[in-house]
């Protein structure tokens, strides 16, 4: 028997991310056989006196940062070795049931950054008529700098039958938190992470039920500053004969 050493890597990755996630969050590893592109589901933990009770739900998928990914991506959709679109994928990751991270463990520093995917839903609004990707690639720090979040890039690929021709370079901005292993071991560094995460997973759930009831409204934050508060957020109604964008200090409400 034996086991590829990317792959032995992505497992330690998932190992580390576990044990520093559980410091704030009930974390619960998704088994192989159920794997689908999640490899945890949590809920952050607050604190009530001497009891924890889990209050904000997200899922979370993990990856070691190498190289690769921090060239090319986080990918989903593509085309199989067979020739088929990976359609599922991009559907998976565009869906408004829970928040949605990633996190990149850097298995040398041991450091976990967690990223939100907020610019997913330029992909579920049909941003400017773009239509489903074939493949979205979405770019961990990046835009760097002060730089603004936004829709990212599409890029014209070779023609395939039955399948859309672009890949969606989507930026996922700065990581909302970045924490060590040894950090995780600090109670007050960990209340922080949760008070800087929390915003993120509303205005994810907020987005949620504007899709899901039919408003055509989202919002995503101008810029990430890393483990610190959710700062002006741009929100865009779709519904409206031309798209208008707002800028608020924290949420914005629908014009």
């Amino acid at each position: 028997m034996q086991r590829q050493f990317s792959y032995r890597q992505g497992d330690r990755a998932e190992y580390l991310a576990q044990y520093i996630l559980s410091a704030f969050a009930i974390v619960v590893h998704v088994p192989r056989q159920e794997d689908v592109g999640t490899d945890f589901h949590c809920s952050l933990l607050q604190r009530d006196g001497n009891n924890l009770r889990p209050t904000l739900p997200f899922n979370i998928q993990v990856k070691s940062a190498g190289d690769d990914v921090l060239k090319n991506g986080i990918i989903f959709g593509g085309i199989t070795t067979a020739g088929r679109w990976r359609k599922h994928e991009i559907e998976l990751l565009c869906q408004t049931d829970t928040p949605f991270l990633i996190g990149l463990v850097n298995l040398e520093s041991q450091r976990l950054d967690l990223f939100s995917t907020i610019t997913r839903y330029f992909i579920l609004s049909n941003w400017q008529g773009a239509g489903l990707p074939r493949e979205v690639a979405m770019l961990p720090y990046e835009p760097a700098g002060a730089a603004h979040l936004g829709a990212g890039t599409q890029i014209v690929l070779d023609p395939k039958p039955d399948m859309p021709q672009t890949l969606w370079r989507l930026p996922l901005g700065q990581p909302i938190v970045s924490i060590s292993i040894a950090e995780s071991e600090d109670p007050e560094r960990c209340e922080q992470s949760k008070n800087v995460l929390e915003p993120y997973l509303r205005m994810d759930q907020e987005n949620a039920v504007c899709f899901r009831i039919g408003l055509g409204y989202f919002t995503w934050p101008l810029i990430i500053h890393t483990g610190e508060a959710l700062g002006e957020v741009v929100g865009v109604a779709l519904s409206s004969p031309s798209v208008s964008l707002q800028v608020c200090n924290n949420s914005c409400a629908q014009p």
